[in-house]
């Protein structure tokens, strides 16, 4: 290990973490994992990729946002490591408030808004991109609906999984064709991806809003 100001820092978050909100130490430290750093930058890696057009992206910059953003490693990792346009705005959503206050600590450059994706009208904002990494956590009649709040032409790079067993996964599915069918009647241009993890499968689509 490295052992610099950044490690320091980093050491700094885990005490403040364990002082505050014991009980969410460990769930903190997850976000830090291997599994999740690698279906993240998967994420960004297919995204990087994607060759249609969406809504804004012949502007200089673009604003995108996070559904259920957890502690902000999805965000931190767009800001740095989305390459097909400049960022103007990124904004991390979650119902969470302790989830932001860590968030904040982790990630200080990530913008964390506190709201229920239930009361959110992506029709009044001017995201260009929405990414929402937990669908196995969400209802799939909310996940419709911020689909549908959506003008045309936005861009959804949606993720869910096959582990049924975990008991906050409430809206798996078993395939990626699965995945993708849930979608067809209101995304056109999809791109399908899956990621073997051994213990299970991540799914991935990324499709414009009709």
């Amino acid at each position: 290990m490295i052992y610099d100001q950044q490690t320091i820092h980093a050491y700094e978050d885990i005490k403040r973490i364990a002082k505050k909100y014991p009980g969410r130490l460990l769930d903190a430290l997850e976000c830090f994992s291997q599994n999740q750093y690698d279906c993240k930058t998967w994420l960004l890696d297919c995204l990087n990729q994607y060759p249609h057009h969406f809504k804004y992206k012949t502007r200089d910059s673009i604003d995108i946002a996070i559904l259920g953003g957890w502690y902000g490693l999805m965000a931190s990792l767009v800001s740095t490591e989305f390459k097909l346009k400049p960022i103007n705005n990124i904004h991390s959503y979650d119902f969470d408030p302790i989830a932001k206050q860590i968030g904040k600590w982790l990630f200080p450059a990530v913008d964390f808004i506190e709201k229920d994706i239930t009361e959110l009208n992506i029709n009044d904002k001017h995201y260009s991109i929405v990414i929402n990494t937990s669908c196995e956590h969400i209802d799939q009649s909310l996940l419709y609906k911020s689909i549908d709040s959506a003008p045309p032409k936005t861009l959804f790079v949606l993720q869910s999984n096959n582990m049924k067993e975990i008991q906050q996964h409430i809206n798996c599915v078993k395939n990626v064709e699965q995945f993708t069918e849930q979608y067809k009647s209101r995304l056109e241009k999809i791109r399908a991806y899956e990621l073997d993890k051994q213990r299970y499968k991540r799914f991935m689509i990324i499709g414009v809003k009709k």
